[in-house]
């Protein structure tokens, strides 16, 4: 029997979700689906550390590092879904992972021109909440 991983939400992107939600009900729903699945399916939890899975639009989602934070020793990650023919969806979910509990940590649902800088007050809510949840600094 394998170690299950497991998904959680936090407040704060419980509170984008529920924004999202008012704002464009279609991009919610998408999100939501995502995320209820990959509670339930372990080769969506399988794929949320892998740099580059879906970049070539096999999978419906794109997974990559946010180097800025990894470079500094943060494991969060930003996954992307894709649209077909050939966009996306116009919003990003930022998550963590913590390895000592094998648990991921959805942080903020982001508009995809958010544009990741290091001071912006969004980047700083997400280091803040990864920050009080006590995940690992590498």
């Amino acid at each position: 029997m394998g170690i299950i991983q497991s998904l959680t939400l936090h407040p704060d992107a419980v509170a984008d979700l529920r924004q999202l939600i008012v704002t464009d009900k279609f991009a919610a729903g998408k999100v939501l689906a995502l995320l209820q699945q990959a509670k339930s399916d372990p080769k969506i939890i399988d794929s949320l550390l892998d740099h580059g899975f879906g970049d070539n639009h096999q999978a419906s989602y794109h997974v990559s590092k946010w180097f800025a934070f990894w470079n500094a020793g943060y494991n969060i990650w930003r996954l992307k879904l894709w649209m077909e023919p050939n966009g996306s969806l116009r919003y990003r979910i930022v998550y963590a992972y913590e390895p000592k509990t094998l648990q991921f940590h959805v942080l903020a649902i982001v508009h995809r021109d958010f544009n990741y800088e290091t001071d912006h007050e969004i980047t700083q809510r997400i280091r803040k909440a990864y920050n009080e949840l006590g995940l690992t600094i590498h």
